[in-house]
């Protein structure tokens, strides 16, 4: 892989091409069920059934299809907590704690969890400059900025520290769940999480 990539994407404007969808999510079901490194173009184009001259017009590099694999997440995030925000009401700050813990205790029941994709996907590249290690950051960032502006809203005397906290307690869980399965029926993430915030 190549440490830079192109504008893959489509057009402003544009309707989204089925074929990039379809490679895209291929890509991402493969990339998170096998892992970025052990999935090849070859594999992507085959289970995707597209030309070979498609994908590439689509994805100059594989580098800019695990750009879009993650910038299709990050907008799926973005889009579920804005909704949350707006049902919640008054309540948003909770409810968007709340969200994001709940994030650790669901992903891990589910069929195939392989832990976070971000997390997983920046263990694959050691460049911090790198352009996937870029979103990951970010969306890490967003997260934490999102609870640290629901902290202030509910009065918390230390609503950075403890974004950061939180943040950092998430991500050992996920990883924990990942690797070791997280059993916690006695829901000690959960009082460890609220502790905080209260």
């Amino acid at each position: 892989m190549t440490g830079a990539t192109s504008k893959a994407g489509p057009r402003v404007g544009s309707k989204p091409s089925v074929a990039r969808e379809r490679i895209l999510a291929t890509a991402s079901r493969l990339f998170y069920a096998v892992g970025i490194r052990a999935v090849g173009v070859d594999r992507v184009i085959a289970e995707s059934q597209v030309a070979r001259m498609t994908f590439f017009r689509h994805f100059p590099t594989k580098d800019d299809l695990v750009v879009a694999f993650l910038a299709r997440r990050v907008e799926l995030a973005e889009a579920e907590l804005a909704q949350l925000r707006a049902d919640a009401g008054d309540d948003w700050p909770r409810a968007l704690l709340g969200w994001v813990a709940d994030g650790v205790t669901t992903a891990r029941g589910t069929e195939g969890f392989r832990g976070c994709e971000f997390i997983n996907t920046a263990a694959e590249f050691s460049d911090p400059s790198h352009p996937v290690r870029a979103i990951a950051a970010r969306h890490r960032a967003w997260i934490r900025d999102q609870m640290q502006e629901a902290l202030v809203a509910l009065g918390h005397p230390a609503p950075a520290l403890t974004a950061q906290h939180l943040l950092m307690l998430r991500t050992a869980a996920v990883v924990a769940a990942s690797l070791e399965g997280f059993d916690d029926d006695e829901g000690t993430f959960a009082r460890t999480w609220w502790s905080l915030i209260a």
